[in-house]
């Protein structure tokens, strides 16, 4: 439309820089058909005008709503279509003011745009939160996808209505009506198909809150200005009396979500969001009500240090005003702040009372949820983050959280890296994946939330998870020490008595029964006899005296007595030998503990490849390195799988010790049908 005049003052041929830029009380435009359109306009202060403040208020309902949801779920497609539905609305409010009068043509545009959007993605919100249970059968994704195209070719049509052609807008605007119209009955009818045929309680009654929201909200709109305006006829009720009933819709959408968890919320605004709502909130009233008046009442040209001192003052008012906040709503309001003396005592007489590691992660776990007010804690150990054991659980929801995050815990214990504590989601919930090292050996990790209610954690929760970490990981560190210990100890026992019967029993078959012979009187055995049985009863005390420590080994050291080892072998199990050196000569010597070392792993090496492994060849390598000697012992045997290694025997445990005792690591590589390879490594100095 062309304006003709303003306050009686013809506008004909005036440029658009000498407009009138004062508040109009009456106007006459020129509508496209060339009939002029008297009208009186009224402009009032933002203060005076309670319908413009209305529908700025309803827009930033619709903005907090939309960001709150799309901040607790942000992997949800429904909630992220809400929060782009919700931001068109809250601006289709904010810019209603302005473009309902002879305002800026971009108003009018954005106006327009912000209409059809809300529109269009209102229709994607019920799609997306219906799912599959009612879209795949109605195909309704393809028609949805057409909806918005047509809005967009919509919003061409409006825009050069405005600036190329005119005459455009009179058929734009009943369109535009009956787009909006048939956006709002498109979803009132797939609702209520959706309640009818949703199976689950629960979904059926968010669905028919829904429903309800929008029936209330967005009918009276439609119904009493949308649908007569479209016709051609005048409006039962005008545009901004009906649009506010849109304050409706985030009443019912809220009220589905904090009564029946819609979209999985339980709880829309947790404490972070009401801790930063309030800090602002007190910031804007001590700025209004004591730096801007003090300031005021001091001349800044004259005063100017006075000034500095009052916004000074402003500023240190606010924080401790906002601790005094936060403590006095943690403590009437949310009741739920964390007990941190109660926390500390009652985890160090746990841990005191406790050298047992499943015991203490247990005590761990239970004080964790108690405290913190955790719906689950979860401890994991192991020395590799994909294949950590659950050793403790606490809460009521922990078998809830392992059996929706198994195989997100193990893709986020890898991405924690070497941080103290990694942020899950899970559905709206927050979790805390803390990582567990003692001196620098990854143990395992806490599995920490949801928290009750929803709630998200805060950062003073989370500095306390990282300060007491290290000390839960050196407690469950000396738990495991203590059962290593206990372990090694009932496993020395056991190979002491075993090694003692074996002893026996070589003693008892050979040397006792060759003893009991020449100790027996007459002539049953001729003197010949008697010295050819004492020559074999020195063999084999011989034999089983070099079993139990080989006197060459002390006599000519390590590679002397590794070659008698290997040349001594039974000969019924047909096992070749081949032995090596690299870097040093036969006659060179070591300490007395590392030739002991060295020589048991091959001792027991080459028995579990004849014995254990059916193995044909047997390779020892003997090397020195600058600082380290190592020892290579390969055979092709059957080999087995790294899982099962050293679980109950005593041979792989019992040589990783001797080594470990030394200083020095012992590294096992093996594998069905191909073998195994025994390294170790011993450094000079030990």
């Amino acid at each position: 439309m062309v304006v003709l005049s303003a306050d009686g003052q013809s506008l004909a041929g005036i440029s658009e820089d000498a407009l009138p830029t004062q508040a109009l009380t009456e106007a006459v435009l020129q509508k496209s058909t060339g009939a002029a359109l008297p009208l009186e306009v009224t402009a009032m202060p933002f203060g005076e005008s309670p319908m413009k403040f209305s529908l700025l208020a309803l827009g930033a309902v619709f903005a907090l709503l939309g960001a709150a949801v799309v901040l607790r779920r942000p992997d949800l497609q429904a909630a992220r279509m809400f929060g782009v539905f919700a931001g068109f609305a809250s601006l289709a409010l904010a810019v209603a003011p302005d473009s309902g009068g002879p305002g800026h043509q971009w108003a009018l545009v954005a106006q327009f745009i912000m209409e059809v959007g809300a529109s269009a993605s209102l229709l994607s919100f019920v799609a997306a939160l219906a799912g599959e249970s009612l879209w795949s059968r109605w195909r309704f994704v393809q028609p949805a996808s057409l909806f918005m195209a047509f809005g967009c070719l919509l919003s061409i049509c409006y825009m050069a209505s405005v600036f190329v052609e005119p005459s455009w807008y009179e058929w734009i605007r009943p369109v535009l009506f009956f787009y909006m119209s048939i956006s709002v009955l498109s979803v009132v009818g797939l609702l209520a198909l959706e309640v009818g045929q949703q199976k689950e309680p629960a979904l059926r009654h968010q669905s028919r809150l829904l429903l309800w929201g929008i029936v209330l909200s967005s009918l009276p709109f439609v119904a009493f200005t949308l649908v007569p305006e479209a016709l051609g006829r005048p409006s039962v009720l005008p545009a901004h009396a009906t649009i506010l009933a849109l304050a409706l819709m985030p009443a019912f959408f809220a009220y589905a979500i904090l009564q029946h968890q819609l979209l999985g919320i339980r709880r829309l605004v947790h404490k972070g969001m009401v801790y930063g709502i309030t800090a602002f909130a007190l910031l804007v009233i001590i700025t209004f009500a004591f730096v801007i008046p003090l300031s005021d009442r001091v001349s800044g040209d004259k005063y100017p240090l006075l000034v500095s001192a009052v916004v000074v003052g402003g500023v240190m008012l606010f924080f401790p005003l906002r601790r005094a906040v936060q403590w006095l709503m943690d403590n009437l309001l949310y009741r739920d702040t964390v007990g941190y003396e109660v926390f500390l005592d009652g985890m160090h007489q746990d841990l005191a009372a406790s050298d047992n590691s499943p015991d203490a992660s247990s005590g761990i776990a239970h004080h964790l949820a108690a405290v913190m007010h955790l719906e689950s804690v979860l401890v994991f150990l192991g020395d590799d983050p994909g294949h950590s054991t659950l050793v403790a659980s606490a809460g009521r929801r922990s078998q809830d959280v392992l059996a929706n995050l198994g195989s997100q815990l193990q893709d986020g214990a890898h991405d924690a890296g070497d941080r103290d504590y990694a942020e899950l989601r899970w559905e709206s919930d927050s979790l805390m994946l803390v990582t567990l090292r003692s001196s620098g050996r990854y143990l395992g990790y806490l599995l920490l939330g949801p928290k009750e209610g929803g709630e998200i954690f805060l950062d003073a929760e989370k500095r306390l998870v990282a300060t007491v970490a290290p000390f839960l990981a050196v407690a469950i560190s000396k738990g495991q020490i203590s059962e290593e210990l206990r372990d090694l100890n009932q496993r020395l026992v056991r190979a002491e008595e075993s090694e003692r019967a074996r002893v026996a029993s070589d003693i008892h078959d050979g040397p006792l029964q060759k003893a009991i012979l020449l100790a027996m009187d007459g002539d049953t055995i001729s003197h010949h006899e008697k010295g050819k049985i004492a020559h074999q009863l020195v063999s084999e005390l011989r034999e089983v005296s070099s079993r139990l420590r080989p006197a060459i080994l002390d006599d000519l050291g390590m590679v002397p007595a590794v070659d008698w080892l290997l040349e001594n072998l039974p000969k019924p199990f047909g096992l070749a030998t081949h032995f090596s050196l690299r870097g040093l000569n036969e006659e060179e010597r070591f300490s007395p503990d590392v030739e002991l070392a060295l020589f048991r792993v091959t001792q027991e090496s080459v028995n579990n490849a004849m014995k254990h492994a059916k193995a044909t060849l047997v390779e020892v390598l003997l090397s020195k390195e600058v600082d380290s000697l190592i020892l290579e012992v390969r055979d092709n045997g059957a080999g087995f799988s790294s899982t099962i290694r050293g679980n109950n025997g005593l041979g792989l445990s019992q040589m990783r010790e001797r080594v470990v005792q030394l200083n020095g690591s012992l590294d096992i590589h093996s594998s069905p049908g191909y073998g195994t390879t025994v390294v170790a490594r011993i450094p000079l100095g030990s």
